[in-house]
């Protein structure tokens, strides 16, 4: 385990984008190694698009000082796509967290802490009133990380490969 330097978090630009992307490419082929490594989710093939065009949307990351990107948070509009959470979701004002990623050479240092509390104050200052994401049972420390963060699950799926838990947090 590395003990860690002074790191800082700051709102990915173009001038770091391609080294942030490099870091979430790696991150999920060695979290999701049974998705299709070719297709890159259009969030990172059209980022200015989806963080950097938007005031309520935002892709945030943590640099060691030398440079080293060892984790990221991302902030969009939560898009409604998954069906079985309109119950819940109709009408809402809610971001959707996203691409929470750690080095796992670094984790249990408190960079997804701070990363998280970034995306949380952007959140609130970009007038959302609820906070929604999904992770699996699979990933090192998802679960109780959010938990821990006041996040309760909404809906567990029944998913041989997935088991998708969806969580949400009021801001208000």
């Amino acid at each position: 385990m590395n003990t860690i330097q002074s790191f800082m978090i700051r709102r990915v630009s173009k001038d770091n984008y391609s080294q942030v992307m490099d870091f979430i490419i790696r991150l999920r082929k060695e979290l999701f190694p049974m998705l299709s490594q070719e297709d890159v989710p259009k969030d990172l093939v059209c980022f200015e698009e989806y963080y950097h065009n938007q005031d309520d949307a935002a892709l945030f990351a943590a640099f060691l000082l030398n440079g080293y990107v060892v984790g990221t948070i991302g902030v969009l509009p939560y898009d409604g796509r998954f069906n079985q959470l309109q119950q819940f979701y109709g009408n809402t004002n809610m971001a959707e967290i996203v691409k929470c990623y750690v080095d796992s050479n670094y984790r249990r240092l408190g960079i997804g802490t701070r990363l998280y509390k970034t995306a949380l104050d952007f959140s609130r200052s970009a007038g959302y009133e609820d906070l929604y994401l999904h992770t699996h049972p699979f990933l090192p420390g998802a679960i109780p990380f959010w938990k821990a963060k006041g996040f309760r699950s909404r809906i567990v799926e029944d998913d041989p490969i997935w088991n998708t838990i969806h969580m949400d947090k009021k801001l208000v």
